[in-house]
């Protein structure tokens, strides 16, 4: 009752931000606690993890509150992009695919360089990372490599959501939302108290668009969308030292996929089918236990997703290419730490992790009369001058294929921090250490389907009989491999006071690597080559000369080292440091920064993004610069904030290669190398008795650019391709009046025109460079009907 006395109380404070460490005299019990209040909103933080107070890390940290998500209009992970510095995520137009950029570090395809925890359950594939914001308590970014305690997959960073507890907070929160291009939403939500002990919570929403681009072919939109979930939690304190939490998220999502165009129009033109379905389930269950100095946590979590994408990619109206993938996951996670109280000189943590993941991958990819007709003249520049002709039996190739990939890992991993270091208060140093094991592999079945020719003979004098030979051919295998790494941390931290200090820091990461599924389209066409050569000799009279498939003169690689590809690893320095002062309406965190990535993996073209794509190491990169964030709270009702990121990301000369680097100098593509966002909310109180109770208007700038799109940064004609720096407005305007608050809003608030992803593709057809571009959103307006009751 104490606690949630002094909660209330500060809600009526503004902007004031401190660390406390709990007294166990008043009954509070040791834990580590950072309270920011940001106009009227108490946020309260903690770590199982961290031996450093979150707000005091020594590493770059955002914390993002409810508030700041309500007034900039971010329902999503990718509405995070740029209002952190160095972070961004592209909108790709569907959830399939949902890249992290921090630091000019990030994957577009293969795993993952910036990890997810929702409720300390983490999340193991980025088809899962887009869902719907809903009762967001907190949400923190941490910068730079966080291997020691989050292990693989965080060489850019962490993202760590945290869902309200309906044991802290109890109420009833509905909310409407309507606007153009059909934009409809709805929420509901429910938290409260079961007897003294035990909380509830239930969650429901829907959303929906008509999409914003037109499929010129079908004359109908390409990325209409509808989504929907629900969640429900439950929370047990069952005595002052054990506490129980159980959680389950589901979500659905159904839509076009991705409503790429040529660079020329201004709109989509498939005439194949062009969707993204998903079902989406996250379950937890953590368990905490405070001893006498210490506590136990324990995070189980489970996570299934199925999904479906149906994808035109030749992106037009010929009959040429289409995909279907389809994959199953199953991931289990199992984490727990010993962690002293934060009230020693020294503090410490210790830790074990584990996982499970199965990914099943059914990618059935069909070569259609267009794609039939250039391998029909493949065979006919083969057989010009021998006397036969060799035609395909049908009109269409299919190129089904199964593709399972289990994965399993195991960590143990320590952090320590020490205060006071060599007497002098204020300095302390940070030293953590992981040992990381993972097994990966693939176990494979794919075929080709439809790749049988007839032969005839024009011999004179000769009648040979037509034959009809099976080109078919299939691939079964199963590959594996190791992976172990250690994942140190060292870093050092002066407090000048309780909201200031300066830091140095230095950690390893690392990026797990793999094994490529979408390869086996260009393997597969090169395999039914080699069949039907193959076939085509045995059956073939030897009097009659048959050309056989042309060669480089090289060994080429085995299947296994065609689809492996390796892990990446870095090492991040940063310095960096945070001050609040005219009594703390100044906020004031800067970093500068250093990453070096060893063996980074990128995106490869097959035939020029004919034959799908596919991931391979190219050597080393570095990305250099640093961020800064500013908040000022001139008066009560008025806050300014601004974020700027630098980030200098390119290839280098890789020292153990004999050969130039192909890339070395040029930028890493896709990530931006500035990202800026300034805002200002201002709260306007009524007399009271008024009709409306308060005014809260919020206006936003997020700058992002310039981005390269390929490793080459130019075009297929040697010119430089890059998306221009580019700035988007939003602003909102909200009344409230006691639980109802009616807000009206409007993002990309002057249209600007810009390119979310840019790419290019050979037409097989006529062997010109095409450019395809998906558009960024046009201007978005609507509003929201608020109804909040807090119990």
């Amino acid at each position: 009752m104490k606690k949630l006395i002094m909660i209330a109380l500060a809600v009526s404070q503004v902007f004031i931000s401190y660390s406390r460490v709990a007294d166990p005299e008043k009954g509070n019990g040791p834990q580590d606690t950072l309270r920011v209040y940001y106009l009227n909103e108490v946020v309260v933080t903690s770590s199982v993890k961290e031996t450093n107070e979150l707000k005091n890390m020594p590493t770059a940290v955002s914390v993002i509150s409810p508030k700041q998500l309500k007034d900039t209009q971010i329902e999503s992970l990718p509405g995070l992009s740029s209002i952190i510095p160095n972070f961004f995520i592209p909108s790709y137009g569907s959830k399939v695919s949902t890249p992290i950029y921090i630091r000019g570090i990030g994957a577009r395809l293969g795993a993952q360089t910036v990890s997810l925890y929702v409720d300390n359950v983490p999340s193991f594939n980025p088809s899962a990372f887009d869902f719907e914001f809903q009762d967001i308590q907190r949400i923190e970014v941490l910068r730079g490599a966080q291997g020691t305690l989050y292990g693989r997959n965080a060489i850019g960073g962490i993202v760590n959501m945290y869902t309200l507890s309906p044991l802290t907070y109890q109420g009833t929160r509905l909310m409407m939302s309507g606007g153009n291009h059909g934009q409809f939403s709805v929420k509901g939500s429910d938290y409260r108290k079961i007897g003294d002990n035990f909380g509830l919570s239930a969650a429901a929403y829907y959303k929906r668009d008509d999409g914003y681009f037109m499929n010129s072919h079908t004359g109908e939109k390409v990325d209409a969308s509808e989504n929907a979930g629900a969640r429900v939690k439950l929370e047990w304190q069952a005595s002052p030292s054990f506490k129980a939490l159980l959680f389950g998220n589901y979500d659905w999502v159904s839509g076009g996929a991705f409503p790429y165009m040529h660079v020329d129009s201004t709109a989509s033109s498939f005439n194949e089918p062009s969707s993204y379905d998903r079902h989406l389930f996250t379950n937890g269950l953590s368990l905490n236990y405070t001893g006498s100095g210490y506590s136990i946590h324990s995070t189980t979590g489970f996570q299934y997703l199925k999904d479906d994408m149906k994808m035109d990619q030749d992106y037009s109206p010929k009959s040429i290419f289409s995909i279907n993938q389809k994959q199953k996951q199953h991931s289990v996670s199992q984490e727990i730490t010993v962690k002293s109280d934060l009230e020693g000189r020294y503090r410490w943590v210790v830790g074990a992790f584990g996982f499970h993941d199965h990914r099943e991958i059914d990618t059935p990819v069909a070569l259609k009369e267009g794609m039939v007709e250039v391998l029909q003249a493949e065979l006919d520049r083969f057989t010009a001058n021998a006397p036969l002709t060799i035609t395909y039996a049908g009109d269409r190739i299919d190129l089904p294929g199964i593709y399972t990939k289990p994965s399993r890992g195991a960590a143990l991993f320590h952090q320590s921090t020490l205060d006071n270091l060599f007497g002098l208060e204020g300095l302390s140093a940070t030293v953590g250490v992981r040992f990381d094991y993972e097994h990966t592999g693939i176990d494979f079945f794919t075929e080709s389907d439809g790749g049988d020719v007839n032969i005839d003979f024009q011999i004179p004098n000769m009648p040979i009989p037509s034959m009809f030979i099976e080109g078919d051919t299939l691939l079964g295998d199963s590959y594996s491999k190791d992976f172990w790494k250690i994942l140190p941390k060292f870093a050092l931290k002066y407090q000048f006071s309780p909201t200031s200090q300066i830091y140095l820091s230095a950690s390893k990461g690392y990026k797990t690597g793999g094994y490529n599924e979408q390869a086996f389209s260009k393997i597969l066409q090169n395999a039914l080559r080699q069949s039907l050569m193959r076939n085509l000799d045995e059956k073939t009279p030897p009097t009659i000369p048959i050309p056989g498939m042309p060669s480089d003169g090289t060994d080429a690689p085995t299947l296994e080292e065609q689809l492996s590809y390796d892990p990446e690893t870095s090492w991040t320095y940063e310095l960096g440091g945070r001050y609040e002062m005219f009594d703390q309406r100044l906020s004031l965190t800067y970093a500068l920064f250093y990453t070096r990535v060893n063996n980074i993996q990128i995106i490869k073209l097959m035939d020029q993004g004919m034959a799908g794509r596919t991931v391979d190491n190219a050597g080393k990169s570095d990305s250099k610069g640093f961020e800064l964030s500013l908040k000022y709270t001139p008066i009560s009702n008025l806050s300014l904030y601004g974020d700027y990121g630098f980030a200098d990301a390119r290839f280098v000369e890789n020292d153990e290669q004999e050969e130039e680097d192909e890339y070395a100098g040029n930028r890493i593509p896709f990530a931006p190398r500035h990202t800026v966002s300034l805002g200002a909310s201002y709260v306007h109180h009524l007399p009271y008795g008024s009709f409306i109770d308060r005014l809260v208007a919020n206006v936003q700038y997020k700058g992002v650019g310039r981005i390269y799109w390929t490793e080459s940064n130019k075009d297929a004609s040697g010119q430089e391709l890059y998306q221009p720096f580019y700035g988007l407005a939003n602003a909102s305007l909200a009344a409230e009046k006691g639980a109802f608050g009616l807000e009206c809003w409007v993002e990309n608030l002057f249209n600007t025109k810009y390119n979310a992803f840019l790419f290019e593709q050979d037409d097989v057809m006529t062997g010109e460079t095409n450019t395809f571009v998906q558009r960024g959103y046009p201007i978005r307006f609507g509003a929201t009907l608020r109804y909040t009751f807090d119990r």
